[in-house]
């Protein structure tokens, strides 16, 4: 087993990322944080926002033709500050040079050089090559990884009847090809293995465990907008119903609360429930009209519900009872295994959209159909969540832009009895005061299989609310952002037994000397209701939970090879008699040598926290598409350190060893996933071809 690790792990240690490989924007990074942190998450798959980066970067985004939906997929600006380029756009004509865009209000230095790498101003007139000749002359790139953990986990070890756990090796193996010219032809195809699923053996004969691969064609014709096949993600309005794009919610980004991008994308994330497999396209059949229609069929994970002893099951699939969703992608144990693929599920719908340069006004749809049906949950707080066989999903979203306002919103219902709405707008009062507004009323029966709109909860449903986010930049160099967030639950939630409130309030200020220094503080402060009953007799009361956070962060570049950046971070939490503290400190080290062939980027960190209350999130640096926000929580300290090395245009290397060491734990973990000892290491490689 050792033997074949180290192998495995040598022929990891010799590949390529290519040279001008682009690192996510460190604003971006706080941005990711605080999602994570909110949704109590701390792995994200966000290999498609990377790709999308690096795409743009190799074929930059025409200022001087790009719609809100593409400046959106950049995810690099607020949503005024697309409005305004816009709305400059409009009045005086195609840009020039990429100089100009110094004019546009809000839009700071340190923006314009974040953006430069992924824009331009070339030709729009471009010659369209056929099909044959984007397969030929596209850029190619195959990435092979390897990731495993040191430290023997309980599901690896045999028990006393010599069975382990968990059905295969605790490796991680993934393979990704994918081709891309000009972002308007890509195809690609990726195979995974998570750790404990067998490989080339039992469940998991054919090898890898997960597959994915899509075939995508972008705006071939003024007719044909998009057209993909295979697995791809689809976005409806403000999310209501459906959405791919991650952010526009509450983050460091106060202004950035509205949706947008294309109704379609081919799907590269590994996350294994998060996406459709068939066909979608957009069509342009007549001027302002845009139709896009899409069909799906996939076999997904549930939990299927066992029937009591003497039941004989019917075989008809609508009489096949499950309790939930499986959305992990785990396939290690013997009821993953048997859940796997357990149901059917069948999705078609589409959108009808009427655009014009200043507004847009929409008609989304999308049907659900599930080879089986749901098992009845008592639980009081789920009264009015109960998911039928068959689900409608009906919206209608609008946008309209007029100078320095933006309104916008969605209106949605499922199977015509639940509710839910959205209305937002966005005001830049004048270059150095912008203003964010938005009212959302989700009723407790609204149900959606998987949206991503505005909320203070992941789920859509049983919400109303209003936030207001302001930033202003008072002189050069500084920014002050700020929001406020109030809402209330009409009926009860997990863990809170009556109807309750909440509010949270964030403040941050930034400094910034551009290529040299950035400097910012932010504090969150935030209250919600919680059952709370310490005599333990009666009926759960609800007592006040209040979290606050203090941050302080650096950033200096030394030189232009080496960046160093330090964070100090306090949490402080309290529920009823219960109250806890926690911080956390780290060292990071970017070293980048100009035209040297390795770079090195390391973290060292110390952290303190009473319990899991005060843990607190922070982004770490990774292999390329990889991504991790570890919760620091108990005492103890992490480092890291990540090697890159470029061989040639075509092989490069990165290697990262990270080792998370406890003070007060005995045991890592629980379930099959504990390790017994105080220390955690982790090894991942990354090789990848180009061609």
């Amino acid at each position: 087993m050792i033997k074949n690790k180290f192998f495995i792990f040598l022929f990891c240690c010799i590949g390529y990322i290519h040279a001008h490989s682009q690192d996510i924007p460190q604003e971006l990074q706080l941005v990711l944080e605080q999602f994570l942190e909110d949704q109590e998450l701390e792995e994200f798959d966000i290999s498609d926002i990377i790709i999308r980066l690096e795409s743009y970067h190799q074929n930059p985004l025409n200022i001087n033709i790009a719609e809100y939906d593409e400046f959106k997929d950049l995810m690099l600006l607020s949503d005024l500050q697309i409005d305004n380029i816009l709305n400059h756009r409009d009045i005086y004509g195609d840009f020039i040079r990429l100089e100009e865009l110094q004019v546009i209000p809000n839009l700071d230095l340190e923006t314009i050089k974040r953006l430069k790498p992924f824009v331009s101003v070339t030709d729009p007139n471009k010659f369209q090559n056929s099909i044959l000749s984007m397969i030929s002359e596209g850029k190619n790139e195959i990435f092979i990884k390897s990731r495993t953990i040191v430290e023997n986990q309980k599901g690896y070890l045999e028990d006393e009847n010599g069975i382990t756990p968990y059905a295969g090796n605790n490796d991680r193996y993934f393979i990704r090809f994918r081709h891309n010219y000009e972002n308007r032809l890509r195809y690609g195809l990726t195979l995974e293995k998570d750790p404990g699923e067998e490989f080339f053996r039992g469940s998991n004969k054919q090898g890898f465990d997960y597959t994915t691969a899509h075939l995508y064609l972008k705006d071939y014709t003024h007719y044909l907008k998009d057209l993909v096949v295979g697995d791809y993600s689809f976005s409806l309005g403000q999310g209501l119903i459906e959405h791919n794009n991650f952010g526009a919610g509450k983050s460091s980004w106060v202004t950035s609360i509205k949706k947008g991008g294309r109704a379609f994308k081919p799907y590269n994330s590994v996350n294994e429930n998060d996406y459709f497999r068939g066909f979608g396209t957009t069509v342009r059949p007549i001027k302002n009209i845009e139709l896009s229609l899409m069909g799906s069929f996939k076999k997904i994970d549930a939990t299927v519900s066992e029937p009591e002893e003497g039941i004989i099951i019917d075989p008809d699939p609508l009489n096949i009872e499950i309790s939930s969703i499986r959305i992990d992608g785990y396939h290690r144990t013997e009821s993953e295994i048997k859940n796997k693929r357990a149901i059917t599920s069948f999705q078609s719908g589409g959108i009808l959209k009427y655009k014009k340069k200043n507004h847009h006004l929409a008609i989304n749809y999308l049907r659900t159909e599930f080879g089986a049906s749901f098992e009845k949950n008592t639980r009081l707080y789920k009264k009015y969540q109960q998911v039928p066989s068959i689900l409608n999903n009906l919206s209608t979203d609008y946008s309209f832009r007029f100078r320095n306002w933006n309104f916008f919103g969605e209106v949605a219902t499922s199977n015509g009895t639940g509710w839910a709405q959205l209305h937002g707008l966005l005001l830049g009062i004048d270059p150095t005061i912008s203003i964010a507004t938005l009212y959302r009323k989700y009723d407790p029966d609204y149900i959606s299989i998987s949206p991503n709109a505005f909320a203070e909860s992941a789920g859509i449903q049983n919400e109303e609310g209003i936030y207001i986010g302001i930033e202003l930049r008072p002189v050069y160099a500084w920014k002050i952002s700020f929001y406020g967030d109030i809402w209330k639950n009409r009926w009860l939630k997990y863990q809170i037994d009556r109807p309750s409130n909440g509010m949270e309030y964030f403040a941050r200020i930034d400094y910034i000397i551009k290529r040299k220094l950035n400097l910012y503080m932010q504090y969150v402060y935030e209250v919600k209701e919680r059952n709370y009953n310490p005599s333990m007799h009666g009926t759960n009361n609800l007592a006040l939970v209040k979290r606050h956070k203090l941050r302080t962060h650096l950033s200096y570049h030394v030189n232009k090879a080496l960046e160093l950046r330090s964070r100090l971070e306090f949490s402080f939490y309290n529920h009823g008699e219960n109250q806890s503290k926690g911080m956390m400190f780290y060292q990071d080290f970017l070293f980048r040598p100009i035209g040297s062939p390795l770079r090195i980027t390391a973290r060292y960190a110390l952290f303190d926290t009473d319990d899991f209350n005060t843990r607190i999130y922070a982004y770490e640096n990774d292999i390329l598409y990889e991504f991790y926000i570890p919760a620091f929580a108990n005492r103890g300290s992490r480092f890291y350190i990540n090697l890159r090395y470029d061989f040639t245009r075509w092989l490069t290397t990165e290697i990262r060893f990270a080792r998370t060491q406890y003070e007060n734990l005995e045991v890592i973990s629980s379930g099959n996933n504990q390790i017994v000892g105080n220390k955690q290491t982790e090894i991942k490689a990354q090789i990848v071809f180009r061609f």
